[in-house]
């Protein structure tokens, strides 16, 4: 029976709110498990759990869960993936049922969230979370510069481990993680600003308040060194990269990246004369030799590891044996419920995890499904691009590198990785038809 149209619209605000919920704990929950309730810290690593799976009821609720290839296969491989897990369990392979839990929720709990906010997102709403991603940004880059400075065993630097620090990056500094547990959430939190704030530079319209974009242009720009972290630098990078690539495509549009260009040299030139920056760029500067030094350059060190990532795994088809070593043990928090101790039980790089987890056969399965995924959000991202849709390309730029590689097993990556891929594809949707067929279902 069809639910009267008042039912329809409470409970499609209702799920429009869960999807923002999702977003404020992915932002704040690293406050929850360092700063608020550390005892409960690893019990909070799932907090976003619940929230996902009352989206999903809300969204069946409401017709608004997809049902489409993508979707369907990943139902598939989420089934053969748990018969897997009770294979391995009966056969003693593994770290025992809980562990095989996590892994399950880790590979697929949030996946099919990527679709459900194209379904329910209009473009305004995207412009809303960009908004509200540029106005964090700028108390983000304040916190971090605080970090930055204090000593590491500060408590604005404290770890959600008890007697844990902040990863250290160089001249006794540490990696800053803002309000996230570790570095990885600043990766993901700039890359995704970047986006919106080059969005904003180059868009013909008025998106933002010029001061907010200018802000946070300033507020991303300034935090690059100070994070000690190559990984922050180049996921900013990328959105860079992806503007240049449309200014290719769209000729017409090569004025506003010229314009983009200049206003983020200009930003460029002033950091230099505040003190925190430069203190900021000789830790940075330090810590980029360093590792270059360990890891034979940047070519054989950073783009190596990069590459190696997606060609270990099949090196490591033998290791793995026919049905692998078990899901899950190859995640942090799996290593820690089946040693007691967090550590790499099987392998560093995402891909690798997966196939000596789940074998050569579903291990492959599963990483060619996403790769489809991505193959599938970067060719609707490129079409949009040629129709002059600058948003979804820009988002997709970072999203389908981080639905290839993403560590699934880092909570917070994951979050980032679903965040943006469904924002890229809720981007894609024209304007005027958006807004028209929201005021038609009355959830505007």
């Amino acid at each position: 029976m069809r639910a009267a149209p008042g039912d329809e619209r409470r409970r499609a605000r209702t799920l429009r709110r869960l999807i923002w919920l999702y977003f404020w704990l992915l932002i704040f929950e690293g406050v929850l498990r360092k700063w608020v309730v550390p005892a409960l810290s690893t019990p909070l690593l799932l907090v976003r759990d619940p929230v996902v799976l009352l989206i999903y009821v809300q969204a069946m609720r409401t017709r608004r869960f997809p049902v489409n290839g993508l979707v369907l296969a990943c139902i598939v491989i989420m089934s053969l993936f748990g018969m897997l897990a009770l294979v391995q369990t009966e056969a003693g392979i593994g770290g025992g049922a809980l562990v095989a839990a996590f892994g399950l929720r880790a590979n697929f709990l949030h996946l099919p969230l990527i679709f459900i906010l194209p379904a329910v997102l209009s473009y305004e709403d995207v412009l809303d979370f960009g908004r509200w991603i540029l106005y964090l940004s700028l108390p983000m880059t304040v916190l971090m510069v605080l970090q930055f400075a204090a000593p590491s065993h500060s408590w604005l630097n404290a770890a959600t481990s008890e007697g844990g620090e902040q990863i250290g990056s160089a001249l006794g500094r540490i990696r800053p993680a803002g309000t996230f547990s570790f570095i990885t959430g600043p990766v993901h939190f700039y890359a995704l600003a970047t986006a919106f704030v080059i969005f904003a530079l180059m868009e013909k319209k008025i998106v933002y308040p010029r001061w907010l974009v200018w802000a946070a242009l300033f507020a991303t720009v300034a935090v690059l060194p100070l994070s000690g972290s190559r990984s922050l630098v180049l996921s900013c990078a990328i959105p860079l990269l992806a503007a240049v690539a449309f200014g290719m495509l769209n000729p017409g549009r090569t004025h506003a990246l010229l314009y983009t260009a200049l206003v983020i040299a200009g930003v460029a030139f002033v950091l230099p004369k505040l003190s925190f920056f430069r203190e900021g760029l000789l830790v940075f500067t330090t810590r980029w030799e360093q590792a270059n030094l360990a890891t034979g350059g940047v070519q054989e060190g950073l783009l190596g590891r990069v590459l190696s990532g997606f060609t270990e795994p099949f090196a490591q088809i033998e290791d793995a044996g026919i049905i692998g070593r078990g899901i899950g043990l190859g995640t942090s928090v799996g290593s820690k419920l089946a040693t007691g101790s967090v550590q790499y039980l099987l392998a560093e790089g995402e891909w690798s995890r997966v196939v000596l987890e789940a074998g050569p056969v579903m291990g492959f399965l599963f990483l060619g499904y996403r790769v489809w995924l991505a193959c599938s959000i970067g060719f609707r991202s490129y079409l949009a691009a040629k129709r002059q849709q600058l948003l979804p390309w820009l988002l997709a730029s970072g999203a389908c590198f981080s639905v290839l590689s993403e560590q699934l097993g880092q909570s917070t990556g994951l979050g980032f990785m679903v965040l943006a891929s469904g924002l890229c594809l809720a981007a894609i949707r024209h304007p005027a038809r958006a807004a028209a067929r929201t005021r038609t279902r009355g959830i505007a």
